[in-house]
């Protein structure tokens, strides 16, 4: 079970056990022991993290479509780095739809800032037909008295063009 520890042939193991072993008997206590350990392991096996703590915030949509790749939506993920001096890092991703043979997949990844100068907030996306247009809104992150406002037009094939830079 993800997260947990324990390979399949040890939670296997513990299952057997259990149900070889914890039959009540003169000792009710026993089943009820072995029952809630199970369930610890199992609340454990579920607390792991799918996303990394670091993300504070994902916005995703519109749709692209690329001859011979697929067709799918824009997604720009926020990540802060740092305690004292808090950056981020954005980057853009072009996912693709799930088939039914298939789930969804990464075809495309760009990074737009590079963590260490600016802290975003929230991407603010809109849409076309040819594509997507981001703007980023924050501060610089060693000068926070000044804000920044960068834009980016998206397109299909991976492509960036830099409308605004951060730092302009």
């Amino acid at each position: 079970m993800l997260g947990s520890g324990l390979s399949t042939e040890g939670i296997l193991g513990l299952v057997l056990m259990m149900n070889g072993k914890c039959v009540g008997g003169a000792y009710p206590t026993i089943p009820r022991l072995c029952g809630g350990i199970f369930l610890l392991v199992a609340n454990a096996a579920f607390a792991e993290t799918f996303v990394d703590t670091n993300v504070v915030s994902v916005v995703e949509g519109g749709h692209w479509q690329e001859d011979g790749v697929g067709e799918g939506s824009y997604r720009i993920i926020v990540v802060n780095q740092g305690f004292e001096h808090v950056s981020s890092r954005v980057v853009v991703e072009w996912k693709s739809v799930p088939t039914e043979t298939h789930d969804a997949q990464i075809v495309h990844s760009v990074e737009l800032v590079k963590g260490g100068f600016y802290s975003i907030g929230i991407p603010e996306m809109t849409f076309s037909k040819d594509g997507a247009r981001v703007e980023l809104r924050g501060t610089a992150t060693y000068t926070p008295a000044m804000p920044v406002v960068c834009r980016f037009g998206l397109s299909p094939g991976g492509k960036v063009a830099r409308i605004k830079g951060c730092e302009d």
